[in-house]
C-alpha cells in the first residue's frame, strides 16, 4: 500500500495532468476542429472541473481532520469553498436524487446552507481571532495563498466572456473556469502536504 503522502502527491500529479490534457484537447476541438460542443453542459470541461473540485473537497475534509495540525480552519475553509463550487457547477435539479437533496443544494436552500457553514467557520476563527488572523496574514504572503488569488482571477476572467459576443466565448469561459479550480486545486494539495504556521500560539 502507498504511503498517504505519496498517494496524495500522485493523485496531485494526475489531476494537473488531467487539466493540462482537458485544456489542449479543448483548443484543439475548438480552433482546430470548429467543434464547440466539448463545452456544453455535462460535456467534458464542466465534469473535469467537477472531478477536481471533488478532490479538492475530499482532501481538504481529510487535512481538517487532523488532529495535530493548528491551521486546520485553512482546510475547514477550503472544503466551504470547494462545496460552494461545486454547488455552482452542478445542477442537481438535472438528476435523479432526493427531493430534500435538491432543496437544499439549490436556489434558495443552497443559498442558506451556505450562509449558514460560512457562520459557523467565521465565528469559529471570531473565536481564535488573533491567531487565525496571524495565521491567515502568513498563507496569503506564501505561494499557497497566490495561488488562491490568482484562481480567483481566472474566475473573474471566466466570467467575462459571458458578455463577449464570439464564437468560442463558452469554450473560453470554461477553459479559464478549469485552470481557476486547477490553481484553488494546487493550493489545497500543498497545504495538505505542508502545514501554515504562525508565529503566534493557539
Amino acid at each position: 500500500m502507498l504511503p498517504i503522502n505519496t498517494l496524495d502527491k500522485r493523485i496531485y500529479s494526475f489531476a494537473l495532468l488531467g487539466i493540462f490534457i482537458v485544456l489542449l484537447w479543448s483548443m484543439i476541438s475548438c480552433f482546430v476542429f470548429n467543434d464547440y460542443s466539448i463545452a456544453q453542459e455535462n460535456g467534458l470541461i464542466e465534469n473535469s472541473q467537477f472531478i477536481i473540485l471533488l478532490i479538492a473537497l475530499l482532501l481538504s475534509l481529510k487535512t481538517s481532520l487532523q488532529r495535530f495540525r493548528k491551521d486546520k480552519i485553512i482546510s475547514v475553509f477550503f472544503a466551504f469553498l470547494s462545496l460552494g463550487f461545486i454547488l455552482r457547477e452542478v445542477d442537481l435539479e438535472d438528476f435523479n436524487l432526493p427531493f430534500w437533496l435538491i432543496a437544499m443544494g439549490s436556489g434558495t436552500g443552497r443559498t442558506v446552507l451556505l450562509v449558514s457553514l460560512f457562520l459557523v467557520i467565521s465565528l469559529y476563527a471570531i473565536s481564535k481571532f488573533r491567531f487565525y488572523f496571524d495565521l491567515g496574514g502568513v498563507f496569503f504572503k506564501s505561494k499557497v495563498g497566490i495561488s488562491l488569488i490568482l484562481s480567483g482571477v481566472f474566475l473573474v476572467l471566466g466570467s467575462l466572456f459571458e458578455d463577449i459576443d464570439i464564437r468560442a466565448n463558452v469554450v473560453m469561459e470554461e477553459c479559464l473556469e478549469l485552470i481557476a479550480y486547477g490553481l484553488f486545486f494546487r493550493a489545497i494539495a500543498v497545504v495538505a502536504r505542508k502545514e501554515v504556521r504562525s508565529s503566534r500560539h493557539i
